[in-house]
């Protein structure tokens, strides 16, 4: 046999393989999309998993806060804020799962089809990556950006129940206590809520009613401050 023929077979050989691995590669069946699509586009994707859309919103706490305010998307400023945050937060949260899962496409339950790889119901995973909380109220002590845990005090009820604070509420500007009680029952009061949240681990302390958790109601803390006063 001479060299010229081995060289061919060989290229022919190699030309087969090459095809093989081609077609090994590529779907044995494509994926047929008919339902929305929540991450991902159709076009040119093979692989794909399902979310529970409605699910993975109840468990949305920017989502919960509008729901439990009675309001709508559409109702004026707070309602449209709420939603858009909402939806940010669950748009990131597909896009991670996607990333992770290594799927091209995410769509509702029953909205994908055919595919070499087994279609996932990734509902859990995306509630997983979704912020555990959502702060609207003022942010008394810590950083909430992030925050594993978060507490709540009722400024008024620690206010209320320290002295020079009392006192203060019945002075005038002019008189000369009213500057320094006034300093006085700032400081106590900053520095009982930052006790209780260094005490209890939390990353932050948030007016009581300002925080929504997607894991159940956020302690309040109001009790812990007054005892330490």
């Amino acid at each position: 046999m001479s060299r010229k023929t081995t060289r061919t077979r060989l290229g022919r050989a190699w030309l087969i393989g090459l095809v093989l691995t081609a077609l090994a590669a590529s779907p044995v069946t494509e994926l047929v999309i008919t339902g929305q699509i929540l991450y991902g586009r159709a076009q040119g994707a093979s692989t794909a998993a399902v979310t529970d859309i409605v699910r993975v919103y109840n468990n949305n706490p920017a989502f919960m806060r509008m729901r439990d305010a009675g309001l709508s998307e559409t109702d004026g400023a707070r309602g449209t804020t709420l939603f858009e945050d909402a939806k940010t937060a669950a748009n990131k949260a597909l896009a991670s799962v996607a990333a992770l899962r290594e799927v091209d496409v995410i769509t509702t339950p029953g909205g994908v089809s055919g595919g070499d790889d087994p279609i996932d119901d990734v509902t859990d995973d995306v509630i997983g990556w979704l912020p555990v909380y959502y702060v609207e109220g003022q942010v008394l002590q810590g950083r909430s950006r992030s925050a594993k845990s978060i507490g709540e005090v009722s400024s008024d009820q620690v206010l209320n129940s320290i002295p020079e604070y009392v006192e203060w509420l019945g002075l005038d500007e002019t008189d000369a206590r009213y500057h320094i009680l006034m300093k006085h029952w700032n400081d106590t009061f900053n520095r009982v809520v930052k006790k209780v949240m260094m005490d209890n681990q939390f990353d932050a302390v948030v007016e009581l009613g300002g925080t929504t958790s997607r894991l159940g109601p956020v302690p309040d803390l109001t009790q812990d401050a007054i005892a330490a006063l």
